[in-house]
């Protein structure tokens, strides 16, 4: 059975589920109040309710999906210990990762009162169990590499008349792998991109723009896009992108086969299928977020502490190491250059 039958509709779910969950999201006023999960935005929701459904799933295999008044009753060490170890048989180290994380999420506010340290040490146990274990600087190429490799390939496809369906959406795949590297938006802000409203052209440049509301640190993020994709955005919106079917008169940039917008999954497999095609290894969207910082580190210690603004660093943390990464590059330089000096002086 596949991970999707085993989430049952919330048409389905027992009835104090139904209003356990509905209770979370109502809009009350000063007196009444709102429902905990009021502030959840509407991708948190929605992942939530998904993994919620997964557990009511798995207690239902178990004969476990009895009526309560209380959902959390049903949430014990026990249960939620077994769940694990058959999440863990079944999918991904990271994906089982997030169903519980998620479960936790939900139980916590459902009943904040209760006392959840086991289920917050568990879910931290598999956190760190599921952390990759794999040496990731085989990812980590140089970004003018990249952007180079993707643009010859945007110049060869633009000379073929984009006659096939395969062409053109390999257009579309190489032009999303370099609107990627270029500033490395986040998956949820690379999927949202409106054309008008998200990318727009000012003078001979184009500029993607998201609202504080529309990023994840909940910060105004501004792009500038390069020069040398001018070209190929125009040819993209103006030739490639209307001969998708259904694509034409509507204004998401990535549309997928049939013209509805490329699902983040999608879009996700198709930067792995095109960078794994292009540079001989699956880049994931999230892994520009480093090629680009590594960049800036490479450039100069200035710039490295940059990479916090543009890619939305939360902690200081995360920028302070691609800022030692360039203190380092730099010391070595001047190592290098000394050496030369001194050899040069014999």
């Amino acid at each position: 059975m596949t991970g999707s039958r085993k989430q049952i509709p919330f048409d389905a779910w027992p009835a104090a589920d139904q209003r356990a969950w509905e209770d979370l999201f109502r809009d009350g006023d000063i007196f009444d109040g709102r429902g905990a999960g009021w502030h959840w935005s509407e991708a948190t929701r929605r992942t939530n309710l998904k993994h919620y459904a997964r557990w009511l799933g798995w207690l239902k295999t178990q004969g476990a999906l009895d009526d309560v008044d209380d959902p959390t009753e049903r949430v014990t060490p026990q249960r939620v210990i077994a769940y694990a170890r058959d999440l863990i048989d079944e999918v991904a180290a990271k994906t089982a990762d997030s169903y519980l994380r998620d479960l936790k999420v939900v139980v916590k506010t459902l009943r904040p009162e209760n006392e959840w340290r086991w289920l917050m040490d568990l879910t931290n146990r598999v956190k760190a169990w599921a952390r990759p274990s794999r040496d990731r600087s085989s990812q980590i190429l140089r970004a003018d590499d990249v952007f180079r490799r993707v643009l010859a390939e945007l110049d060869q496809l633009s000379g073929g008349g984009f006659a096939t369906r395969q062409e053109r959406l390999a257009y579309r795949d190489a032009l999303l792998v370099a609107v990627l590297l270029c500033g490395a938006p986040r998956l949820r802000n690379l999927a949202m991109i409106r054309v008008g409203i998200h990318l727009i052209k000012t003078g001979p440049e184009w500029h993607l723009k998201f609202a504080g509301r529309e990023t994840k640190n909940k910060d105004p993020l501004h792009l500038v896009l390069p020069m040398a994709l001018t070209q190929h955005i125009g040819l993209y919106l103006e030739h490639v992108r209307p001969q998708i079917p259904g694509a034409r008169g509507a204004d998401h940039l990535w549309p997928a086969c049939k013209g509805k917008p490329m699902a983040h999954h999608t879009i996700y497999d198709r930067v792995c299928r095109t960078t794994r095609r292009l540079l001989g290894v699956a880049i994931n969207p999230h892994t520009f977020r480093a090629i680009d910082a590594t960049l800036l580190a490479e450039s100069s210690p200035a710039d490295a502490l940059r990479a916090r603004p543009l890619l939305g660093h939360r902690s200081q943390a995360t920028t302070e190491r691609y800022y030692v990464k360039a203190k380092q590059i730099q010391a070595s330089k001047n190592v290098a250059s000394a050496i030369r000096e001194i050899r040069n002086s014999r």
